[in-house]
C-alpha cells in the first residue's frame, strides 16, 4: 500500500494547518508529536512516526521521560528530534521545579527538585537551602562535593552563610550515590549536631533530605530524626 504524503492530506488535516485555523489546544497528542518531530520518512509521514512514538511510549507522560538512547528505537525518529523532545521535557522539569513552585517545608518537593540537580553525581555532594517563615526559598548553595567527612567541617560555613544572608530557617540536602537513602550513623549524628549548634546561633534546621537518581528519598523530619 503506497504512503500517503502529508500534503497529499486536506489542509485542514495537517497538523500545522488545522494548528493555524483552530488553535494548538485543538490537536490531538499524535498531531502535537508531529508537530514537534517535523518531518516523516521515504516510507512513514511525520503522522505515521508520531503514532509510533506514542505507540512505543504507551504515554505522553513516559514518553517526556525517555532517554537519549530511547529515541533510537523508534523507527523514523532522528537524532535532531530526540534532542527537541530532551530539551522540552528538561524544560518541563525546570517549570514544575522552578523555585515560585515550590514550598520548601514539603520535603517530597524539596526532594524531587534536588534529585534532578545532584541524584545522579557520582560523588557525594550537599546543598545548603535557606528558606523564610512562608517556606520560600532565600537561596542555595553546594557546600562540598566529596566525601561524608566534610560535613562536619561545613558547620560552621553553613552558621555564616545563614547569618550573611539573614536567614532564620534552612534545609540540608546531599545525595548517596549508593542509590541507598537510609541515613547512615554518621548522617544521624552529623545532622543532630548541626541542629543543636544551629540551635544556639538562633537558626532552625527544618530538615535533612537524602537523595539518589531514584524516586526514593529520606526526609529527617517526615522519619522524625531530628532532635526536639
Amino acid at each position: 500500500m503506497e504512503m500517503i504524503k502529508l500534503k497529499d492530506l486536506p489542509e485542514l488535516e495537517r497538523p500545522r494547518e488545522k494548528a493555524r485555523h483552530f488553535g494548538i489546544n485543538k490537536l490531538s497528542n499524535i498531531e502535537l508529536l508531529a508537530l514537534i518531530i517535523g518531518s516523516g520518512t521515504k516510507d512513514m509521514n511525520v503522522l505515521m512516526v508520531a503514532t509510533n512514538l506514542l505507540s512505543y511510549a504507551h504515554s505522553i507522560d513516559a514518553l517526556l521521560d525517555f532517554s537519549y538512547q530511547d529515541f533510537f528505537k523508534i523507527s523514523g525518529i532522528k537524532e535532531a528530534t530526540a534532542f527537541r523532545f530532551l530539551a522540552i521535557s528538561e524544560l518541563l522539569k525546570r517549570r514544575g521545579l522552578s523555585e515560585k513552585t515550590i514550598n520548601y517545608t514539603d520535603s517530597k518537593r524539596v526532594a524531587i527538585r534536588n534529585r534532578h540537580i545532584i541524584g545522579n553525581n557520582k560523588n557525594e555532594s550537599m546543598y545548603l537551602l535557606a528558606v523564610d517563615d512562608k517556606g520560600s526559598l532565600i537561596y542555595e548553595k553546594e557546600l562540598y562535593v566529596g566525601t561524608k567527612q566534610a560535613f562536619i567541617s561545613s558547620e560552621e560555613e553553613i552558621i555564616d552563610e545563614l547569618k550573611r544572608e539573614r536567614a532564620h530557617f534552612f534545609i540540608i540536602v546531599h545525595n548517596h550515590p549508593s542509590n541507598q537513602v537510609t541515613p547512615s550513623e554518621d548522617d544521624l549524628i552529623s545532622t543532630n549536631h548541626l541542629k543543636v549548634r544551629a540551635k544556639r546561633n538562633n537558626l532552625i534546621l527544618l530538615d535533612h533530605i537524602i537523595v539518589s537518581s531514584g524516586e526514593t528519598y529520606y526526609s529527617f523530619k517526615e522519619n522524625d530524626n531530628l532532635l526536639k
